[in-house]
């Protein structure tokens, strides 16, 4: 039995740990980054199963076809398998340590306008699942030294509290100008009830804090927006809560603060170390 400080050292080892995008077969989730951003493209077995012997591909279908990644018992387009379009070559990568977990996710990097479209991710397993991810790179305005003059940054998103049954998550957009619009949504685009924002304003720039409740959902994916539509910018980051998280711990709430920076890792370490946790609280 571990004491109460290592349950919550556990706790938070977990969280860090866990910031996996998940989806459903046969949903349809949406991605928006900024071009020039790295664009996380969820694929992920509810089931968990071990995938690391088996065979994961993903195209973009939409507006034209194209190789995208492909993963065959251990071999991929980086080491002995061809066939990958040259517009994605050297920018995709998955997940390893993930894939045993279900994980068949993948990263694009460096994303230009030109990757917005259609994406399937076929798992022909015993019986074949397909998930769709569209993704809209937005384009980016800059001045003549290159940057974009007050575009809001990637929020940075986090669990900030835990309850019985609910999860807290906090959401950071600083230095921002103009004043940017900021949302929590689920995993298809609905905006969900949140506090009043914090608002702080210094040099004409704005730093603005919105927290927000949740429950457990089919994705568990929660994202953070802000626009600025003056400017036309949109900005976002996602967070995934594990499902432990929403188990009853005896009513015990924990209060933590674990910020995401941006795409998922270990989540099958993550998982073991969450079991502990339940069965120390």
């Amino acid at each position: 039995m571990l004491s109460a400080p290592e349950c919550l050292w556990l706790c938070l080892a977990a969280l860090i740990l866990s910031a996996s995008a998940e989806g459903e077969p046969g949903s349809r989730i949406k991605v928006v980054v900024l071009e020039g951003s790295d664009a996380v493209l969820p694929c992920s077995l509810s089931t968990k199963e071990n995938i690391e012997q088996k065979l994961f591909n993903w195209k973009k279908v939409d507006p034209n076809e194209q190789e995208v990644f492909m993963y065959d018992g251990g071999l991929h387009y980086y080491n002995g398998l061809p066939g990958q379009d040259e517009h994605f070559r050297g920018r995709v990568s998955h997940f390893p340590l993930e894939l045993q977990s279900g994980n068949a996710s993948i990263i694009i990097k460096n994303t230009v306008v030109p990757d917005s479209g259609n994406y399937t991710c076929d798992l022909p397993l015993q019986q074949k699942q397909t998930f769709s991810i569209e993704l809209v790179v937005e384009p980016v305005m800059r001045d003549r030294f290159g940057d974009i003059p007050g575009a809001a940054p990637k929020p940075f998103v986090g669990i900030l509290n835990i309850t019985e049954y609910r999860v807290q998550l906090r959401c950071e957009v600083r230095g921002a100008s103009p004043k940017p619009r900021v949302e929590w949504r689920d995993s298809h685009g609905n905006i969900l009830p949140a506090e009043q924002p914090q608002v702080s304003h210094r040099d004409g720039r704005y730093d603005i804090t919105l927290l927000t409740t949740v429950t457990r959902t089919n994705t568990n994916i929660f994202h953070c927006v802000a626009t600025q539509e003056e400017m036309g910018h949109v900005t976002e980051e996602e967070i995934h809560v594990p499902d432990q998280l929403f188990e009853s711990c005896d009513g015990v709430g924990v209060i933590v603060s674990v910020f995401a920076s941006g795409f998922s890792v270990a989540v099958f370490a993550s998982l073991l170390l969450f079991s502990a946790c339940i069965k120390c609280c």
